[in-house]
């Protein structure tokens, strides 16, 4: 081989060696990965340390049965905390859990190197090459990707959950049993993504509110929503 196409080699070499040695040191704080099976989507965020959140929702019905039955798969199968695994029902429809479970394991399978960036009360989630993946509205809702703008997201993910039984009058023995109110938080960084009844539920900065039905007010709610936010580091401000 002439010595002219021989240094041009070797400077590719160098080049694309260089530009792997780049990317290897880059400071990605997080992994994330986003999949669509069927009616369900799912993205999967891992920090440096190898937290992990998974957020799921379901353009169907998800009760609490179901959504035991999704969390415990998920729990098994991918070594998940149950506080760092929220479930959301959008939409209205027959329960489809093999849904939420297929893109749960899809979402896992694809995490890489990812830039999250806060700003305009979203989330935006985007691969190390500047590919918009998802994006999260402040109503904790997933959206079409836009050219994301606001301030890189850093730090650890801390997630917590309390479940609250509210005191009930005597029920006959045909009367459902009542459901524990959830209060969950999963925090990103400084960015906190807060499921709680909607009168408990307060808009502020880096918050995204994944709302529940409002419930009537007790002590016991307002102590569990105290704890939740002190596990995760406290209310953003």
């Amino acid at each position: 081989m002439p010595r002219k196409s021989l240094r041009k080699l070797a400077g590719c070499i160098v080049i694309e060696l260089l530009g792997a040695w780049v990317a290897a040191g880059a400071d990605y704080q997080f992994k994330a990965g986003y999949a669509t099976y069927g009616q369900a989507r799912a993205l999967a965020i891992e920090d440096q340390r190898g937290h992990r959140a998974l957020i799921v929702m379901g353009a169907f019905s998800i009760p609490l049965s179901i959504s035991d039955l999704i969390a415990a798969s998920a729990i098994k199968e991918y070594n998940l905390e149950r506080p760092n695994l929220l479930i959301r029902s959008v939409a209205s429809g027959d329960p489809k859990p093999v849904d939420a479970r297929t893109a749960m394991g899809a979402a896992l399978g694809a995490l890489q190197p990812a830039i999250l960036i806060y700003g305009n009360s979203r989330l935006t989630v985007s691969t190390h090459d500047g590919r918009c993946q998802v994006g999260i509205s402040a109503e904790a809702s997933f959206e079409s990707c836009n050219t994301p703008v606001g301030d890189t997201v850093r730090g650890q993910i801390r997630a917590a959950l309390r479940l609250v039984n509210l005191p009930h009058p005597l029920q006959s023995r045909e009367d459902a049993a009542p459901q524990p109110v959830a209060i969950q938080a999963i925090a990103i960084g400084p960015v906190v993504i807060l499921a709680a009844p909607t009168n408990l539920a307060q808009p502020g900065r880096h918050m995204i509110l994944a709302v529940t039905p409002a419930v009537e007010e007790d002590p016991q709610l307002n102590a569990a929503l105290g704890d939740v936010y002190l596990r995760v580091g406290g209310r953003p401000k």
